[in-house]
């Protein structure tokens, strides 16, 4: 009953602080509403490309150079890609509702091991395309929106 009382607390002072910020004549964006948005965004292109790759993993495997000779590689394809990223964006999607702080730093943590392991990937293959551009571009930037929303969010608590 505390920790309830307590978050209540300062959702309610937060909203106070943001209603006051808006008669200054400036605005701040709530914390606690921005990293909820986002971990709605990442729980939705988590789920999207986890379902895609359940219902068509040959082909989405293809869209990156991933070419499967037979049903082991699919059935893992399916179990990673799919089920590991269904699991997290459920995961996610819980964390926007329950526990904020949680959840953005798992978005950190996923996102940025995913943009590290494409530098790392890049720094030795070379860059393959553009397609591959725009995932380490959107890894990244998920990636430091979920640190920032954090950093706001440890500074207020």
């Amino acid at each position: 009953m505390p920790v309830r009382t307590h978050l209540r607390d300062f959702e309610e002072a937060n909203h106070l602080h943001d209603q006051a910020s808006t008669r200054a004549g400036w605005y701040v964006a709530p914390t606690l509403t921005g990293g909820r948005i986002l971990l709605a965004l990442e729980a939705l292109v988590f789920g999207a490309f986890g379902a895609l790759y359940w219902v068509i993993p040959v082909q989405m495997a293809a869209k990156v150079g991933v070419t499967m000779t037979n049903p082991a590689g699919i059935v893992d394809v399916q179990g990673l890609y799919g089920g590991l990223e269904v699991g997290l964006a459920v995961f996610l999607a819980w964390c926007a509702i329950r526990d904020v702080r949680i959840g953005l730093a798992a978005g950190a943590c996923a996102l940025g091991g995913i943009a590290l392991s494409r530098f790392v990937a890049i720094a030795h293959f070379g860059l393959p395309d553009a397609g591959v551009t725009a995932l380490v571009v959107l890894d990244l930037v998920g990636a430091l929106l979920s640190v920032g929303f954090w950093w706001r969010y440890r500074e207020k608590a």
